[in-house]
């Protein structure tokens, strides 16, 4: 009698982890952002593909590639069975989109962030769409706590960066207003010494050394990408003969994604070395 009792028990709990399983939507997250979110709100096993821009974290090599976030195509899309499409209002064609909602597919497009408050309201959202609010929350609080305790350039003392995007096959863009690196810039209190440019433009000499920066930050598509000596011109500029660059990966540094805090940390001790700062106190 009591085995009898055991086995119905164990079938039970069987069925009820077999339904639970089945009930784990599946998901397909076209952005790099995006996709660390879903991982630093540990639901990641949900995931059945993503985009080509996310690489992060290094667990996400192992997941199917469906294509670009702007280009994306609608077989490769649907023949990973998603249950939800997980992106943001960057993504397309639209036309794969609708055919996508039309198949059935819930196409989530969540807005771009350039901000810490984008940032972490875009991961409340995130939270809230997978049932993760309490982790999300725990997030949110550790990027305020740590925003806050980012010094700032002084007003009036705000310093002048070149920031360049090295771009694989586009080759290395300034970046101008209207960008995620002039965000990030705005962020910590710093002015961009490009800032009458508009979105990213090719890089040339005549650009490069009127720019005369205090401090330059270099993003890069993948590592190693960017090669200085490939760049006199930047070279002999100050602010990097003395020391005064940072050159990190593009998706830390432009993402405003979880890593936002690590990204504003690592740039704001190298302008720190720059001038005088103050502290961002609340």
């Amino acid at each position: 009698m009591r085995l009898m009792v055991l086995m119905a028990l164990s079938a039970v709990f069987l069925s009820f982890a077999t339904l639970t399983e089945a009930a784990q939507p599946r998901i397909v997250s076209a952005d790099g952002s995006i996709t660390e979110t879903v991982y630093a709100l540990e639901a990641q096993g949900s995931l059945v593909g993503v985009d080509t821009t996310s690489n992060y974290p290094a667990q996400v090599q192992s997941l199917p590639k469906v294509g670009y976030l702007r280009a994306l195509p609608f077989e490769g899309v649907l023949s990973l069975r998603p249950d939800m499409l997980l992106t943001t209002v960057e993504a397309a064609p639209d036309r794969t989109l609708e055919r996508l909602s039309q198949a059935g597919v819930d196409v989530i497009k969540l807005p771009v962030a350039r901000s810490p408050a984008d940032t972490m309201a875009r991961i409340r959202e995130v939270g809230r769409i997978l049932g993760k609010q309490a982790q999300a929350n725990a997030i949110i609080d550790d990027i305020r706590t740590r925003v806050e305790r980012i010094p700032l350039a002084s007003e009036g003392n705000s310093v002048r960066v070149l920031f360049l995007m090295a771009a694989g096959n586009h080759g290395v863009m300034i970046a101008g207003k209207d960008t995620a690196a002039d965000a990030l810039l705005k962020a910590l209190g710093a002015s961009n010494a490009m800032a009458e440019v508009t979105g990213y433009k090719p890089a040339n000499r005549e650009a490069l050394l009127a720019s005369q920066p205090d401090a330059i930050v270099v993003a890069e598509s993948r590592p190693g990408q960017f090669d200085i000596t490939q760049w006199p011109q930047l070279a002999a500029l100050d602010a990097w003969k003395q020391g005064r660059h940072y050159v990190g990966d593009s998706m830390l540094l432009l993402g405003f994604g979880p890593r936002l805090p690590q990204a504003m940390e690592e740039v704001a001790s190298m302008l720190g070395q720059v001038g005088p700062v103050a502290s961002n106190d609340h």
